[in-house]
């Protein structure tokens, strides 16, 4: 699947709501659901990573069957309420490229995440030293993609008040701090990294789509 314009945003962006894994304690499940007729992973910009071997095998081509885990004291995420975002006046749409570099990135580092770390706090045990070396390894590339995003949307002219901006650095802070994690082998905030990557993947989504729509 190419991700060069909006309408193949659009397609990350849905296959990115379909593709969500949820960790969190109703049900004591993480559940990663496939969409009908999209069968395939949100295709990586350039200067993004793969998911780790781990990640990799975690994410089959046909829909799984729900993996049970232990639930754990953290609860579900919520998504965040729409902030009713619309372009800045005067500034034309934003190609959907443009947002795909920090989508991408922060979709595949959350879906990571969700695999090789998430997956193991739920079972009430110690990220593994290989994992945390494994995450140490790649992690910061996906910060490539978050700062090709940046520099799109300001060759774009768009004011830098724009939310867009805020949500590309909460995304950046979220993997700041997976890399902090990673260093120190603490598997305390997991979650909590988990969380902000989501939130900070559903605001792009929305600000990055406000750009891009062109009735507003």
């Amino acid at each position: 699947m190419g991700l060069g314009g909006g309408d193949d945003l659009f397609q990350l962006v849905t296959c990115t709501r379909r593709h969500r894994i949820a960790a969190g304690t109703a049900g004591a499940t993480v559940v990663l659901a496939l969409a009908t007729g999209c069968t395939d992973a949100p295709s990586a910009a350039p200067g993004t990573p793969a998911p780790s071997a781990a990640t990799t095998s975690a994410v089959p081509a046909s829909t799984p069957a729900p993996v049970s885990a232990p639930a754990t004291t953290a609860g579900a995420y919520t998504k965040p309420p729409s902030r009713n975002i619309t372009r800045p006046p005067g500034v034309g749409t934003v190609s959907g490229s443009a947002c795909t570099y920090a989508l991408s990135s922060i979709h595949i580092f959350a879906a990571s995440w969700a695999s090789n770390q998430v997956s193991v706090v739920q079972r009430g045990q110690p990220v593994p030293d290989d994992v945390w070396a494994d995450t140490l390894r790649v992690t910061a590339d996906y910060q490539t993609g978050i700062a090709t995003t940046r520099s799109r949307l300001k060759d774009a002219h768009i004011p830098e008040t724009f939310p867009a901006y805020s949500d590309l650095a909460d995304a950046d802070a979220a993997i700041t701090a997976a890399i902090a994690a990673a260093k120190a082998k603490d598997s305390a905030p997991v979650m909590t990294i988990y969380n902000k990557a989501l939130t900070a993947e559903d605001h792009l989504v929305e600000s990055c789509g406000a750009l891009q729509d062109t009735k507003r």
